[in-house]
């Protein structure tokens, strides 16, 4: 594809689909799950057939695909209207404009995130090996270091209840003097309610998290955890000093 017509792609989508999807976006933090996902609908679906037919952003059509294929499902209530559900598909949304930007300014998008949402949408969906595992399964290791109470999360996706228990039991075993440290390395999501119980027992304990990528790190940000949370740095993340 020309470079006149790369552009005037991109123009319409500044102009004209990306407004669309913070309306839509708008409406779906409002609680307006029918509506906003209506609205999402028609520049997705334009986005979708367009780069189908752009070559190098083939790979954008494919990956559109799969996020308006999770917010169908929303729509039609067959998933939850949680607030997990809703983060997910707007961390879905925002990643298709992410796509094609790196397509457009890099030649090729960033393969290993598209599979990470799409992981993270297909476990939403109760799909793959992301499912979490069956209830009452162990999803972290506790273990003493230097003083420190490290827990370490071993599954890669935490949002149901039993492991949002055992994470908050993990820590409240803990005399309040420990300083707690959640290691999260490897952990793909991490949902809202999970942070949400893990901040309300930040006056009691001393907590920090470590090892924060993906989807894990941006629920984190959204919700303001940073302010009730510590989070280490990279140099911190290893327990070495130098």
């Amino acid at each position: 594809m020309s470079d006149a017509l790369t552009e005037e792609f991109f123009a319409e989508v500044s102009d004209k689909y990306y407004p669309q999807v913070l309306e839509g976006l708008e409406h779906l933090g409002a609680g307006d799950v029918a509506g906003g996902i209506e609205i999402l609908s028609r520049p997705l679906h334009t986005i979708k057939g367009v780069t189908g037919f752009m070559p190098g952003f083939e790979s954008a059509s494919t990956f559109t695909h799969s996020v308006e294929s999770f917010l169908k499902k929303l729509q039609a209530g067959s998933l939850p209207h949680s607030a997990d559900n809703i983060s997910l598909a707007a961390h879905g949304v925002n990643s298709i404009f992410a796509v094609i930007e790196q397509i457009r300014d890099l030649g090729a998008p960033d393969q290993g995130e598209m599979d990470a949402v799409c992981e993270v949408l297909a476990a939403a969906s109760g799909k793959g090996d992301a499912a979490a595992g069956p209830a009452g399964a162990s999803c972290l290791a506790v273990e003493q270091q230097q003083g420190r109470a490290l827990l370490r999360v071993t599954a890669p996706r935490i949002h149901r209840k039993h492991q949002r228990d055992q994470i908050v039991g993990a820590i409240i075993s803990q005399p309040q003097e420990t300083p707690v440290v959640l290691d999260l390395t490897g952990v793909r999501t991490f949902g809202s309610r999970a942070w949400e119980d893990v901040s309300a027992l930040a006056g009691h304990w001393s907590i920090s998290v470590r090892g924060l990528s993906g989807a894990a790190r941006e629920t984190f940000h959204a919700g303001g955890m940073d302010v009730l949370l510590a989070l280490l740095p990279a140099e911190a993340e290893t327990g070495k000093t130098s």
